[in-house]
């Protein structure tokens, strides 16, 4: 551990070898294609459904047409599954509402990819249209319609209390006392809105469903094996030993991978319906409506400081947005409750149901649109009392959890601050906006703080000594494309005492112990305390072993002084039977302390106002993320995240018609042409109160703060004050208007 050790599936990747959902060969397999609504609201008129229905099945090659008029009837899923995660309440394709633009309509299955997706183009049904609630704005401000099915659809606006299941991440919060009348100094009150967002992964999402008798093999490209062995347990109303999923490797997610979306439910009752393996891989235009997005937010956010710039006042509410159907809030206040220190402290969120797909996590839910409102605030409350923005960061550090009341596991941002400064060269930054200039366009340097919590959840992990004396352990986690694989494999090669070529880690099956999802940074703390935890107990089994063995050179000897490393594979081979187990992991104690990461980015950006262009071209980051398993992984998937926050900041949003609310238009993307020149570093702080391996996740830390510092930098480049994202040329290419003296 602690080395920069290659991707270990890195050579397979690289030359076509490595084996994804969609790349199974199965004999027999006939294919799938989904059909979805073209209408917000509103119902399918039945007779049309019939009609096009009949026609369809009569088309080459056409296997099965699966519509709301012959579905198998699904089970509503428990409370525990729906009531803070967005799964959708209303199984699929169980009624003739429409709730959203791209809804499951139909599944066609053919005998070829070419005859589903011909006889998919011919599929088209009337509706009768219902008035559409589109924005959070118009559920706020017209009447509630009424919740139907029993509240499998529900309308109008809620306060949500906790972020999922983590009931200590409150939603809302109300602390201490509004300060006095005279003691504000210095006052911020702005609104910052984010776009819809698309995770827009490489691997577009993939099934293949097979039924033998009553057990079902799926495979997914899931991040989240074991939920989703469970939701579909609970919607074919089967046991979960019945049902094995397979997620060899997944090609990126971001979040849209975390859990089971409805075209996976309804490629396994296709698949029971035709009696064959049916595949099914969704097009780039359904990914926008069917695996989630992340919703847009309307962000106020209120800062007081008195003369001092010491925060004396802090209130964040936000407005955010789910479907109908499903629950989700993106809790975009959730760092502000903690990150600087105020006496009076506001948070609140409101999710508005309205009618679009259901949204998810996406990478840095929360902190990365959260963190753009608050730091964008901070650096204007900077502005307004006179103080350089990073000045006013550290003089209102936050030594405590003030959430909780707990002491930090480990914090070290004011060093992050120290060392990302230095290496940045802050101290020469002009304070005035639009004072630097270089080759006719403005020079524009900023900065944020960035945070992450580190998480823990219990896992399992299994180790199996083969007959050459190779230890394998796995679990049934996910390689996402961060290097699971490979830093377990460091791990388990440590916690043996073996060297890496006698180790391999396998994941992706749920037939092996179970782990929890692959999102929240957590994999690394969850799945490493399981294999850190079962390489122990292997050298501790090997080496009870060698001692006690009459027949072994090493009977009677001192267990200390055994070198493992000195030993062939063989020794270990003969002891399979006692060095194959399987163990687990808790979730930690976390009762003391709060773990938290934190980091600070700075930017610099060239901006060229007569055509609206802005280039971010130098980067530099400092992570304070615990123990850092692997330095060329770490680094980058910290570069990986700042390249998204960069799209987020300059370009992403996900446009669509207001009149028939389709999707249109393009989404775009950074590209190696968009990257600027990194240096990232990480402070070495081991972490041990959330691990025995001393680390916190990665994974999502460098894209949190990265819009809100390219914003500074763009507001010191120009003077413009930009509270919206993306930045777009518009927003780049207004006149410059001075602010108003006393504003």
């Amino acid at each position: 551990m602690g080395e920069p050790v290659s991707r270990v599936e890195g050579v397979d990747k690289v030359t076509g070898q490595a084996r994804y959902a969609a790349d199974v060969v199965i004999p027999g397999l006939v294919h799938a294609v989904l059909v979805q609504t073209q209408i917000p609201h509103g119902h399918v008129i039945e007779q049309s459904l019939r009609h096009t229905t009949d026609r369809v099945n009569r088309a080459p090659g056409v296997l099965h047409v699966l519509t709301p008029l012959n579905c198998p009837v699904l089970q509503q899923l428990p409370r525990e599954l729906t009531f803070d995660l967005p799964l959708e309440r209303r199984p699929p394709l169980s009624d003739l509402t429409v709730q959203y633009v791209g809804q499951h309509l139909a599944l066609l299955v053919a005998d070829s990819l070419e005859n589903a997706m011909e006889a998919a183009s011919q599929f088209a049904v009337d509706y009768e249209v219902l008035p559409a609630q589109m924005t959070a704005r118009a559920v706020l401000e017209q009447p509630t319609i009424p919740d139907r099915k029993d509240g499998q659809i529900r309308h109008g606006s809620y306060l949500p209390d906790h972020f999922v299941k983590l009931e200590e991440e409150k939603l809302q919060d109300h602390r201490g006392e509004t300060p006095r009348e005279g003691a504000a100094a210095n006052r911020v009150d702005a609104r910052y809105t984010t776009p819809m967002n698309a995770h827009y992964p490489i691997e577009l999402s993939s099934t293949i469903a097979q039924w033998d008798g009553d057990h079902l093999t799926v495979h997914d490209s899931t991040r989240w094996i074991a939920g989703e062995q469970a939701t579909l347990a609970a919607y074919l109303g089967i046991a979960e030993d019945r049902i094995r999923i397979l997620s060899p490797l997944v090609g990126g997610a971001f979040g849209s991978k975390s859990f089971l979306w409805m075209h996976v439910v309804l490629c396994a009752v296709a698949s029971r319906a035709v009696g064959r393996p049916v595949k099914l891989v969704l097009t780039r235009d359904q990914m926008f409506t069917s695996t989630g997005h992340r919703p847009r937010t309307e962000q106020d956010v209120t800062l007081i400081a008195d003369q001092n710039a010491q925060i004396l006042s802090t209130e964040h509410h936000t407005v955010t947005e789910t479907s109908t159907v499903a629950h989700f809030c993106e809790p975009a206040g959730i760092s502000t409750r903690f990150l600087y220190t105020s006496p009076h402290l506001v948070v609140s969120h409101r999710a508005a149901r309205i009618n679009a797909p259901t949204p998810c996590f996406m990478r840095g839910p929360g902190e990365a649109p959260g963190l753009f409102a608050l730091e964008v605030a901070i650096d204007e409350l900077a502005e307004r009392s006179g103080v350089d923005p990073l000045e006013l960061r550290i003089r209102n550090h936050a030594d405590i959890d003030q959430a909780s009341g707990k002491p930090w596991s480990g914090k070290h941002l004011l060093q992050c601050y120290e060392a990302g400064a230095q290496r940045f060269g802050w101290h020469d930054r002009a304070a005035a906006p639009r004072a630097m200039r270089r080759r006719g366009v403005q020079i524009g340097w900023g900065m944020a703080t960035a945070t992450y919590p580190g998480r823990r959840m219990p896992a399992g992990c299994r180790v199996d000594t083969d007959a050459d004396g190779f230890v394998h352990f796995s679990s049934a986690t996910h390689e996402i494309g961060t290097g699971v694989r490979t830093v377990m494999t460091q791990v388990a090669a440590d916690a043996t005492g073996l060297a890496m070529d006698r180790v391999s880690f396998m994941s992706g099956d749920s037939s092996f112990p179970s782990a929890p999802y692959s999102g929240a940074s957590q994999t690394t703390a969850t799945v490493g305390s399981a294999v850190f935890a079962a390489g122990g107990e292997w050298k501790h089994r090997f080496i009870a072993a060698l001692t006690a063995d009459r027949g072994s050179p090493y009977f009677g000897t001192d267990p200390a002084t055994v070198d493992i490393t000195a030993l062939s594979p063989a020794a270990a081979a003969a002891y399979r039977d006692q060095l194959s187990f399987s163990t687990s992991s808790d979730a930690g104690g976390q009762e003391t302390h709060t773990v938290q990461s934190f980091g600070a980015h700075f930017c610099e950006v060239e901006v060229d106002e007569d055509i609206g262009r802005a280039s971010v071209v130098r980067w530099v980051a400092v992570m304070d993320c615990g123990r850092v398993l692997n330095p060329k992984l770490a680094r980058s998937q910290v570069m990986g995240g700042i390249t998204f926050g960069l799209g987020m900041a300059l370009m992403e949003h996900v446009p669509y018609d207001e009149a028939s609310a389709l999707p249109i238009g393009e989404y775009y993307l950074p590209t190696h042409a968009d990257r600027p020149e990194f240096d990232i570093s990480f402070l070495e702080h081991p972490d041990y109160a959330l691990d025995p391996i001393g680390v916190r996740g990665i994974g999502e830390i460098g894209t949190c703060g990265v819009p809100a510092a390219i914003a500074n930098a763009i507001h010191h480049a120009t003077g413009k004050r930009i509270r919206d994202l993306p930045i777009i040329l518009e927003d780049l290419m207004a006149p410059y208007q001075p602010p108003k003296v006393g504003s």
